[in-house]
């Protein structure tokens, strides 16, 4: 997302708050299907599996084909010089094979966030061999969010610290068909420079809607605005009092983004301290955290290049990923915890510059 508000400059240094809209752990999902069903989910994509073998391919039947120039990267599918696709089959090989009234087809994704997603209308399916190029039938649901770290040692990446993938699920509806279908065929086309590490298909002779569960974020959203979405009054970037917090950084902060009186808004930014000759940033957050954001201080001496000093992933505690040892300090009390997190080097001539990012 974009940077929301600088706060006040100190010693030649600023501070910037950011909010970010959006762990080996799948995304991938045992969603509860009824009647028959028949899975194949791939959860090691890299250039190690170059035959695309399935986690479990004495059970599970389905297939998969990447279209150059897709190839298996060391973290999973990607593609350094254009856009790609991939295509899976599955069949509802049963003993006879079952009607297929259902179809949930799910990514462990991520995106070049400059590239809309899904790429080109996103997958379309096809059923008995044919060519139908059916879009799905519901809409897409987003569900789940994990931070891997940028551990591809790749020039080009050196300045990312981390990768956000993403569980995407789409389904198909097809208990309204003529046909008797048995087999399908799901063709998803991808933008460059997008990583896929999982898929999943399943077929079912039952159909039951996958409805997305309410995120933490989007109670909030309900709670304070009566709207979970993102939009309006409510948007993450929205300022709904005036009082230069946006939501998602009053949600992070825990105070109320409809009330800019005290002990909220911009009494509650961080603030830029000078200790020990170094610089900090001191912010209170609540106890314990939002369990669906991802926190981040980060250090500049230009604005343009940034690395991270620490990150906590929810009520997780802190990680130091600055050079030497931790320069977090964390003091619970009273329902919140007082974080000050300082820079990993003394200060000198060269002007520095910190800022709390926060992303889902």
């Amino acid at each position: 997302m974009k940077r929301l508000m600088n706060l006040p400059a100190l010693i030649g240094s600023c501070l910037v708050l950011m909010a970010i809209a959006a762990s080996a752990e799948s995304l991938l999902k045992n969603h509860p299907l009824q009647g028959q069903v028949k899975t194949t989910y791939w959860t090691f994509l890299a250039s190690q599996n170059p035959y695309r073998i399935p986690d479990s391919p004495s059970t599970m039947t389905g297939t998969m084909t990447v279209a150059s120039p897709g190839y298996g990267a060391g973290m999973g599918l990607y593609s350094w010089t254009g856009n790609y696709s991939m295509t899976v089959n599955q069949a509802s090989t049963a003993t006879p094979s079952f009607r297929i009234q259902q179809v949930v087809y799910q990514l462990d994704v991520t995106w070049d966030p400059a590239v809309p997603f899904p790429f080109s209308g996103g997958p379309k399916l096809s059923y008995n061999g044919g060519n139908q190029l059916i879009p799905a039938t519901l809409p897409m649901i987003a569900d789940g969010t994990r931070i891997v770290d940028n551990q591809t040692g790749i020039p080009e990446m050196e300045g990312i610290d981390s990768f956000a993938y993403r569980g995407i699920t789409w389904q198909w509806d097809l208990s309204g068909a003529v046909e008797n279908i048995t087999s399908v065929k799901i063709q998803m086309p991808f933008a460059n420079h997008t990583s896929v590490v999982g898929a999943r298909v399943d077929v079912a002779s039952e159909f039951v809607e996958i409805g997305a569960p309410e995120t933490p974020l989007q109670a909030w959203r309900r709670t304070h605005f009566g709207s979970a979405g993102n939009e309006g009054p409510s948007a993450d970037i929205a300022d709904s009092d005036g009082d230069g917090l946006p939501n998602l950084i009053e949600y992070a902060l825990g105070t109320i983004p409809t009330s800019p009186g005290q002990g909220n808004g911009s009494a509650m930014a961080p603030k830029p301290l000078f200790a020990s000759g170094r610089l900090k940033l001191a912010f209170s957050l609540p106890e314990p955290a939002p369990s669906d954001l991802i926190y981040r201080v980060r250090v500049s001496n230009d604005m343009v290049n940034w690395s991270t000093l620490a990150t906590k992933a929810g009520a997780a505690g802190w990680t130091w990923q600055g050079e030497g040892g931790s320069q977090v300090s964390a003091v619970a009390g009273a329902g919140r915890v007082l974080v000050e997190v300082a820079d990993d080097r003394i200060a000198g001539d060269a002007p520095r510059m910190m800022r709390l990012e926060v992303s889902y």
